[in-house]
């Protein structure tokens, strides 16, 4: 690396050098603050170095103890509760993104990767990849991505808010997430685990969890326009001057909630209707989408042919999280590709490859499930919040 090339033969230092150029682009990241290796984090992420294509990645889950005591002198012994297990697995596959170099390497040694050159098309690469990882992620979420595992995975807890979006509208969402009573799709479950925003001096997640609730510009906007309920508390709460959140634009917490707004998605996809592949996306920002239809699964979503902003059923769908809510499984670490073209390498081509999947956790119960508060075949972590935003 001290001579500025990355040899095409040193598999190692071409790995660790797209990795670094990776890290480098996190920072642009929307999930990344939000992912971590175990489910306390949102997006919980497991890495198999030896995964490829079709290998899979195993999450594993534990639960809590929900059994009767035993009274006086009744026999204990014998009845224990057998310990809750769950576990999920994705099974990988290779994504490949490719830049198209022209003459830029003109005059290079088509042997050596020269680092003032092939930088260039790292720096596009890592841009790339942090969009597609990003977009696989909103996508996953808001239920439209078809895994390999399971097919489509629609959401499988809707809170509808029909037109309206305010401050009311967030007091009776915490309501819903805390007793399971008011869900518009989706039978009895337990509360979303609640995901803490910071860590103790003795490395542990602090006392202040919330449910992270990601909207799009379209909510944002319904919210803010809210002056009896949203407008007044925050003008009689927050203190006056530039951090109040009128004047700042920001939302913050709000009861339980921790309130994100999130991009909209620009870009291409293929289908008009349904679930479609992180590779039928073409990406040019990551974001939210919003879908035109009565339902979000006969609609027509953000990108797709047929999709209009004008249309007088336009929903949004905004997204509440807790812990464990995606996962995010990578086998073989990212790597740096380069080919030349057969035509005395006057022109070449780079790519970066991968190996990845995602999905929202939805455990298998190993043994015993729970009664009411469920959390196997289900959305452990995401509940999908819809309101029509224009009509």
């Amino acid at each position: 690396m001290a001579t500025g090339v990355v040899r095409l033969d040193s598999d190692l230092k071409r790995k660790k050098w797209m990795r670094e150029g990776l890290v480098q682009k996190a920072s642009t990241s929307f999930w990344t603050p939000l992912t971590g290796n175990s489910k306390d984090s949102i997006v919980y992420q497991e890495n198999n170095e030896n995964s490829g294509s079709g290998h899979t990645v195993v999450f594993d889950f534990d639960g809590n103890l929900s059994g009767k005591a035993r009274k006086g002198k009744e026999t204990a012994f014998g009845t224990g509760e057998q310990k809750k297990k769950f576990s999920d697995k994705i099974t990988v596959e290779r994504y490949r993104l490719v830049a198209d170099n022209g003459d830029t390497f003109d005059g290079v040694d088509i042997g050596d990767l020269t680092i003032n050159q092939h930088s260039d098309s790292r720096s596009k690469l890592g841009d790339l990849f942090v969009r597609f990882k990003d977009q696989a992620l909103f996508d996953t979420a808001q239920g439209n991505i078809v895994t390999q595992d399971s097919g489509i995975q629609p959401a499988s807890h809707v809170i509808d808010g029909g037109t309206t979006f305010n401050f009311n509208t967030l007091v009776d969402i915490e309501k819903t997430l805390k007793t399971s009573n008011g869900y518009t799709t989706g039978a009895i479950r337990r509360p979303l685990a609640p995901y803490s925003t910071m860590k103790g001096d003795n490395g542990k997640y602090g006392t202040e969890p919330v449910w992270m609730f990601v909207i799009d510009s379209a909510m944002a906007n319904m919210l803010r326009k809210d002056v009896a309920g949203y407008q007044t508390i925050m003008k009689d709460s927050d203190i006056r001057g530039q951090n109040n959140r009128n004047i700042a634009g920001v939302f913050g917490r709000i009861g339980r909630l921790l309130i994100v707004e999130a991009d909209h998605f620009f870009g291409e996809t293929g289908g008009t209707s349904g679930g479609w592949g992180f590779n039928d996306s073409e990406i040019e920002m990551c974001g939210l989408r919003q879908y035109d239809g009565a339902n979000a699964a006969s609609a027509v979503w953000t990108g797709q042919e047929g999709f209009d902003y004008a249309s007088t059923n336009l929903h949004s769908r905004g997204l509440i999280m807790g812990q464990g809510a995606i996962q995010l499984a990578f086998g073989k670490q990212p790597d740096y590709k380069y080919q030349a073209s057969e035509d005395f390498g006057i022109k070449s081509e780079s790519a970066c490859e991968f190996w990845m999947e995602a999905r929202k956790t939805n455990l298998l119960a190993e043994n015993d499930k729970y009664k009411q508060a469920k959390i196997s075949g289900l959305d452990y972590g995401v509940v999908a919040f819809d309101v029509q935003v224009q009509s």
